[in-house]
């Protein structure tokens, strides 16, 4: 398994909406990456990507719909559209 196989990234527009995903995922080992003015990826680093992806995408879920976003989660070559 590699890292990125290991990190699930979960895509927000804002550094707020990276900022209040992340403080939910608190529980989680998470990690913030700006990849532009208007993009930023909320990383989770998982021990055990397979039993953590499920409770992490259900966070990712429910903030996705709050916060009327449409958004990404990806765990190495697996992708997931959040839809909010």
């Amino acid at each position: 398994m590699t890292p990125n196989d290991e990190t699930i990234r979960i895509e927000a527009a804002t550094r707020w909406d990276a900022l209040d995903l992340a403080r939910r995922l608190s529980r989680h080992h998470t990690y913030l990456v700006q990849l532009g003015d208007r993009r930023w990826h909320v990383c989770v680093r998982t021990d055990d990507a397979e039993h953590e992806l499920a409770p992490v995408r259900a966070v990712a879920e429910g903030w996705a719909v709050e916060r009327r976003l449409g958004s990404t989660l990806r765990r190495g070559a697996e992708s997931y559209r959040l839809n909010g």
